[in-house]
């Protein structure tokens, strides 16, 4: 039973690059390894949990696949709840080093870059394997996300941009779901649910990338990672209950393979049809 827990792929993509990130964060910022694990356990979980969420959808041939698919998909959130709340707690055991004021001039590029550059690369890994890292370029979601960064940063001040872009992010996600479910409501379901996943994982990938970034330009405390993080599982909760459910990937599974059988039946008749006519045209003895 415990191994109904256990899923490799899923802990590597959870702990490798927050050990790394804690490793290089300490080393070259100073950064206490409590505040990665608190700030980014819950945000890396659930966009991990959503590349597998759309991985499912593009691999949904098989019905009888989604539940087991479903269920190792979040086993990224449980990774990321579990290793959040080590965290936050260890964070009170080690107060006074972790609640100590880091100076931007003594903290050194090369620790949030390698941060960055290793969630990247696994990130990339994790999409490459759940349905091709090329099918997680989506046109509408990555537009809006792109629009509501800049209108953004064009309306804040330099005082405010970090707070500006990590409200943005959020809003960004906000409105690609709304867009998701219009779609969905639309009879358009592949494509709404798509846009609803995509604007989330693009969402708390740029969101991840300026936390790191935010020890360099400023304070991550401007970020209120704490807050923050319930707001992404507020929308991502919405999001599950809303059309992810496993029930609805099942059926969604089941109408794509209805499709499949009535174009291979139609297909089949064509041909019988040409079959027929050449018959026809033949003369007879």
């Amino acid at each position: 039973m415990i191994g109904y827990f256990i899923e490799s792929m899923s802990l590597v993509a959870m702990i490798l690059p927050l050990l790394i990130a804690c490793i290089a964060m300490h080393i070259g910022a100073g950064v206490h390894s409590s505040l990665i694990l608190r700030d980014l356990g819950v945000p890396l979980g659930l966009v991990m949990a959503f590349v597998g969420f759309y991985g499912i959808l593009q691999n949904a041939s098989d019905p009888s696949a989604l539940g087991p698919a479903t269920g190792i998909m979040l086993l990224t959130l449980l990774y990321g709840g579990i290793l959040a709340s080590v965290g936050y707690f260890w964070r009170f055991r080690s107060e006074s080093v972790a609640n100590l004021t880091l100076k931007t001039i003594r903290i050194k590029w090369w620790g949030p870059s390698v941060s960055i550059l290793t969630f990247l690369v696994i990130l990339g890994w994790v999409m490459d394997n759940a349905a091709g890292v090329g099918a997680f370029f989506y046109q509408i979601p990555l537009s809006v996300s792109a629009a509501t960064a800049a209108v953004a940063l064009l309306i804040c001040n330099r005082k405010n941009m970090l707070q500006a872009l990590s409200q943005s992010f959020l809003l960004s996600a906000m409105i690609n779901v709304l867009i998701g479910i219009i779609y969905y409501y639309n009879e358009v379901i592949g494509q709404g649910v798509a846009i609803g996943l995509l604007g989330i994982v693009y969402g708390l990938t740029a969101y991840i990338c300026l936390y790191f970034l935010s020890f360099k330009l400023g304070d991550p405390k401007k970020l209120d990672p704490s807050l923050m993080n319930w707001h992404w599982l507020e929308i991502s909760g919405f999001v599950i209950f809303m059309f992810l459910a496993p029930v609805s990937l099942a059926e969604y599974g089941l109408n794509i393979e209805d499709d499949k059988q009535e174009e291979k039946l139609e297909l089949r008749i064509q041909d019988l049809e040409r079959k027929l006519d050449l018959l026809s045209q033949q003369p007879t003895q």
